[in-house]
């Protein structure tokens, strides 16, 4: 089939503006690291974990929903389904937070033990209601596969999140406020983008029939979804009630690099995939065609996983304040967690297709119950890092548990050789570059004594060299063994690219006629 090329376009097509976007985040890190401090990561930690709490009422989550009931109606009503899908988002999403909002007091006494810190946490609310309109509006560009206007938006957003933030938390110095105000009026104007198409397009019809399927789809999920939050949040109010606040903003550190592979990749592919699977299931052929489809997404999420785990101690080093540093074995077993995270989305299909949300729900419950307990035992034994392991044992059964229930239902044919490849090698690959001792390779040598000292040099001539007196410039010169480490390590990683041959039949060939070539000449 051809759909596979035109859902790597469209993914990559996601997947730039979002890389793009995070390229620039991440350069604001360290900015960010030395001005809100643990503690402030600590206050973004608690509000985001509460929020989260909202997004698991809206189950499934409205895009895929639209996307499943898009196809059941015939095209005369299609546009209904999105239209109803909008409003109803909007309408659900206002009635949660009106009555939060007006409890902000107590709550953010609460959960960040102070009161005064109310209007953080209205902020956030507010950008909550135009997060999630704005996200079952821009259903129709995903079901239409409009790519390139999705990234736009993306970008725009991406330019006007930046400029914000560093007016109002660098220049202004508004701190957490400014944090927070940059994110609500970013989103703001996001979502009001995709409204805006999404009323031109399918205009503001509401369908009593349709809100009603969305809403009895979603449903079952909700009681899982619950538990679900309770498990993976839990472990932030654990840390917090049982370390402190400061280690809340260490484990946030931790998981935000490993969450990468999620925003530049599962979530981008899955925007592109999940409507191209779910209008292909029927066809002939298509079994085998989503199997070889997760083939490559499982190899394109091992191939970053293992840049991020073989840097994390090296990134973490370079951008933040040495309280951070330990985050490291926290990113480390998250990456796993993502990349499992993300194969769970891939092989639950089955009960996504036949609408069995009801299974789902039930394993996700389950497990989130024993995750609870893992936690408190496991943060008991090994602290702050208990947390991450238990979220990647628990990630881990439910994917083994889900897998074969999802193939009662629709059965994918696996490529599990190919898979078990993946696995074994990015494994080997991952110890192997982890326990290598750079300090014996003249390249290392070469750029910690040179190659970073001179572009350092060249860096401190910029508006860069003048930030809080050169302070940027002279941190990147103290650890130039750091940077060399990073970039050395980086391009060890690349050789992993290798399998790529192994695995596609179409590579191997053309590699092997131009091989043949050159012997003959």
């Amino acid at each position: 089939m051809n759909t596979t090329r035109a859902t790597f376009k469209h993914a990559w097509i996601y997947t730039l503006a979002a890389v793009t976007g995070k390229m620039i985040s991440f350069f604001l890190l360290p900015f960010y690291a030395h001005v809100l401090q643990d503690v402030g990561y600590g206050v973004i930690g608690m509000i985001e974990a509460s929020l989260a709490f909202l997004f698991t009422l809206m189950s499934y989550g409205v895009q895929s929903a639209v996307t499943r009931f898009y196809y059941d109606r015939p095209p005369e009503e299609r546009n209904r389904v999105v239209s109803t899908g909008m409003l109803q988002t909007a309408v659900i999403s206002t009635l949660l937070c009106v009555p939060l909002m007006l409890a902000s007091g107590p709550l953010s006494g609460a959960l960040l033990g102070d009161a005064k810190l109310w209007h953080l946490l209205v902020l956030a609310l507010l950008g909550f209601i135009f997060e999630l309109t704005g996200t079952a509006a821009s259903a129709i560009l995903l079901i239409e596969q409009r790519s390139v206007a999705f990234s736009v938006n993306g970008l725009v957003r991406l330019v006007l999140g930046v400029a914000t933030s560093i007016w109002f938390v660098l220049v202004l110095d508004w701190g957490l406020f400014g944090y927070f105000l940059s994110g609500t009026l970013t989103t703001l104007v996001s979502s009001a983008w995709f409204v805006a198409i999404a009323v031109r397009r399918c205009g503001t019809v509401w369908d009593r029939g349709i809100a009603c399927d969305l809403f009895f789809f979603q449903l079952p999920l909700v009681p899982g979804n619950l538990a679900s939050f309770v498990s993976r949040q839990a472990e932030r109010v654990l840390v917090r009630y049982q370390l402190d606040l400061a280690s809340v903003g260490v484990l946030e550190m931790g998981y935000k690099f490993p969450s990468l592979i999620s925003l530049m990749i599962t979530q981008p592919f899955m925007k592109s995939w999940n409507t191209t699977r779910t209008a292909m299931a029927d066809e002939p052929g298509a079994p085998e065609h989503i199997g070889r489809v997760f083939t490559w997404y499982l190899l394109l999420v091992a191939s970053v996983g293992l840049v991020i785990v073989v840097n994390i101690p090296a990134v973490l080093r370079l951008l933040t304040p040495p309280e951070f540093w330990n985050a490291h074995r926290i990113a480390r077993v998250e990456v796993l967690t993502m990349i499992l995270q993300g194969c769970y989305w891939h092989v639950t299909f089955g009960m996504y297709y036949a609408k069995d949300m009801r299974s789902l729900s039930w394993i996700r419950g389950v497990t989130s119950a024993v995750k609870v307990g893992l936690s408190v035992l496991f943060i008991k034994l090994w602290g702050l890092f208990g947390a991450a392991y238990s979220a990647a044992l628990i990630q881990a059964v439910m994917l083994g548990w889900s897998g074969p229930l999802a193939q009662r239902k629709y059965r994918i044919r696996y490529e599990w050789r190919k898979i078990w490849l993946i696995g074994v090698t990015s494994v080997l690959a991952f110890v192997v570059l982890i326990t290598l001792d750079l300090e014996r390779i003249g390249a290392y040598r070469w750029l910690r004594d040179v190659a970073v000292p001179d572009f350092g040099r060249a860096l401190a001539a910029t508006p860069l060299g003048t930030w809080k007196d050169g302070k940027a410039v002279t941190l990147l010169l103290e650890r130039a063994d750091v940077m060399s480490d990073l970039v050395l390590r980086t391009l060890l990683c690349l050789p992993y690219a290798l399998l790529l041959p192994t695995l596609h039949y179409d590579t191997r060939t053309k590699i092997l006629k131009r091989l043949r070539a050159l012997r003959q000449r």
